[in-house]
This record gives C-alpha cells, sequence and structure tokens, in this order.
C-alpha cells in the first residue's frame, strides 16, 4: 500500500468500511487483550488466585461492553448477580443436601434473573450460585471470596481496557442510516409497482407488498441511544462531537421516517385493494402517487452523509411530484369526489417524508 496520502487515505477508508461491516471484530480484539491482561495479573497474587484463576478474565471478558459507560455498568450489575447467586448457594449448602439445593437455587436463581437492575447480566445469577455450590462445596468460603474477589478483579481490568481505548461506533452507526434509508427507499418503490400493476392487488398481494418497517425504526432509536451514551466517560467523544450530533439527527429523522412509511404502506393494503368498492386512490390518482412515491424514493437514496444531502434538483423534482397529486386530488374534490380522505393521508405522508429527508 502506498504510502502517499491518497494510498493511506484508500487505506482509513477500507478500515473504517471494515468496521462498519463487522463492528464486533474492535470489541473482540478488547475482550481478547483485556482477558489476557486479567490471567496475567492474577498470576503474582497466590492463593484462590492460583486455585481460580480463570475467574479474573471471566470477569474481564463480562465488562467489555460496546461503551465505556455500558462497560462499568455491565461490571456492577454483573458483580451484584454473581454476589446474590453465591448468596443463594451459600444459604442452600446450609440448609438443604446437594441434590434438593441445585434445584433450589437454579429455581430462585434463574427467577431472581429478571430483576431489571441485573439487565442483561441476570442470568449470572443461577451460573453463579452452581459454580459456588458445586465447585466450592469443599471449602465454600475460600471459593466464594475467591470468586467474587477475581471476577471483580477482571472486570476492573476490563473497564480500564475499555476507558484506555474507548469505542466510537459511529462507522457502524452510519452503515446502520444507510441500510435504514434504502429499506425506505424500496418500501417506496414497491408501493408504487403496486400502484401500477394492472389488474389492481388484492388485500393479500398489497400485504405480501407491505415490507416490516417497524424494526427499522426500534434499530433508529436504539442508535440514538447508543450515540447519546458513547460520548459519556469518553475521551474520545469531543474529537467526534459533530459527527456523533450528526448521526443522532438522522437516526430521529430516520425514525420518524420509518414510521410515516410503514403507516403509508399499511393504509394503502387496507384502502387500495381491488376487493373494495370505494379504493382510496382508484385510476385517476395511481398513476400521479406512483411517481411521487418513486421522486421521494430516489430522494432517500441520494442522500448520503459523506455527500451532503440531496441536491436541489432531487428535491425539487420530489416535492413537485407530491405536489401533482395533491392538484389531482384537488380536482377530484372539485369534480364532486367526497371519498378522498385517504388520498389526502397519502399526500400528507409524502409530504412529511420530503420535508423530514
Amino acid at each position: 500500500m502506498s504510502s502517499s496520502p491518497a494510498g493511506r487515505s484508500r487505506l482509513a477508508a477500507q478500515v473504517r468500511d471494515g468496521v462498519a461491516r463487522h463492528p464486533r471484530v474492535p470489541r473482540a480484539a478488547k475482550a481478547a487483550v483485556a482477558a489476557v491482561l486479567a490471567w496475567l495479573a492474577v498470576q503474582p497474587l497466590g492463593g484462590a488466585a492460583d486455585e481460580y484463576p480463570y475467574y479474573a478474565p471471566l470477569g474481564a471478558v463480562i465488562a467489555v461492553s460496546v461503551t465505556v459507560a455500558d462497560s462499568v455498568k455491565a461490571s456492577v450489575q454483573g458483580v451484584m448477580a454473581i454476589l446474590l447467586g453465591a448468596a443463594l448457594a451459600v444459604v442452600a449448602a446450609a440448609v438443604v443436601p446437594t441434590v434438593p439445593g441445585l434445584a433450589v437455587v437454579v429455581l430462585l436463581g434463574t427467577l431472581a434473573a429478571g430483576w431489571w437492575r441485573f439487565g442483561e447480566m441476570g442470568d449470572w445469577v443461577p451460573i453463579a450460585a452452581l459454580f459456588v455450590l458445586i465447585i466450592g462445596s469443599s471449602g465454600l468460603v475460600d471459593y466464594l471470596i475467591g470468586y467474587v474477589l477475581l471476577t471483580g478483579l477482571g472486570a476492573a481490568v476490563g473497564v480500564a481496557v475499555n476507558a484506555a481505548l474507548p469505542p466510537m461506533p459511529l462507522v457502524p452507526g452510519d452503515r446502520q442510516i444507510i441500510v435504514a434509508r434504502e429499506a425506505l427507499a424500496a418500501q417506496l418503490d414497491d408501493l408504487a409497482d403496486a400502484l401500477r400493476s394492472d389488474p389492481p392487488l388484492d388485500r393479500e398481494q398489497w400485504l405480501a407488498r407491505h415490507h416490516d418497517i417497524r424494526p427499522r425504526a426500534q434499530a433508529m432509536g436504539r442508535l440514538v441511544t447508543q450515540a447519546t451514551q458513547v460520548r459519556r466517560v469518553n475521551w474520545r467523544a469531543r474529537r467526534w462531537q459533530e459527527w456523533a450530533d450528526r448521526q443522532v439527527e438522522h437516526a430521529r429523522a430516520l425514525e420518524r421516517l420509518s414510521l410515516v412509511v410503514d403507516d403509508l404502506a399499511g393504509l394503502l393494503a387496507m384502502t387500495e385493494h381491488a376487493d373494495r368498492e370505494d379504493v382510496a386512490l382508484g385510476p385517476r390518482l395511481r398513476q400521479p402517487a406512483a411517481e411521487a412515491m418513486e421522486a421521494v424514493a430516489v430522494m432517500l437514496r441520494e442522500e448520503k452523509d459523506e455527500d451532503g444531502p440531496p441536491s436541489q434538483d432531487v428535491r425539487d423534482r420530489a416535492d413537485a411530484a407530491v405536489e401533482v397529486l395533491a392538484d389531482s386530488v384537488t380536482e377530484r374534490v372539485r369534480a364532486g369526489v367526497t371519498e378522498v380522505l385517504a388520498a389526502g393521508a397519502v399526500v400528507t405522508a409524502l409530504r412529511q417524508l420530503v420535508a423530514s429527508v
């Protein structure tokens, strides 16, 4: 690879694209580093560290999360879950024999794992209870102390590694935005194609054209949360402030757009199928509606983070196509057609899309 600025720029672009396509790779690498460092950290300690050194890398892996703030949170939740599981095991060992004790700790630990304060770490409650009850049966107190302390030490190492190399998962976020935008454009194209169908589609055929857009909206909501949280306890955040702000703005807009497109697809599936006597658009409005949807889809596809917003020409074409549809609806009203409420809703939805993009 050339050492010229152009070569370095291409290499940086390739790295960013690789991270975008495989966002777990950096996290996996940090988890591996944290596990090795935790293992090395407990080697000189002796005592329980000699007997159970593997709990330190286990704690490190638990702690390495997507953001530094999440890493600290996961560590605290993991240690809390382990302490509760250990406490269940200690009580069970003192009260009932081993076999019934297994049933008791698994039952109670699994129920306790659902407590919201444990988050995703809740599953460690029954696991820790089993470890302490079975592996630590010969020296319960020593094992318990070693288990909790070594796991906690490993978690601290994991948090330190994450803090030293804090993640900024903005490249994968940009890719998510592009994928979501393409999904919305594809839905609009599919609706436009359905409107041009001859003969008109029946209800089942319309429903088959209705893509599952809601998960896109949920993904954008999660992206907003992630882009907000990533700046907490992160020394790299200031450098990427503008990028993160832009990503939050785009994700919020796409979250709203996803809901609008989903409602639009549902509206047409209910009101435009061939089984209805009074359809929403009908032969006179289907063509301008299809052209408006295709123009908006083109606008959605053209918007790229690296290139800025769509060109004014593309915006103007989309806006003009929607207004042609609006004028056609107005003409229908003047001609005495009263059932245009659904058609007006289509116009409103398309105007929202143009304005939001």
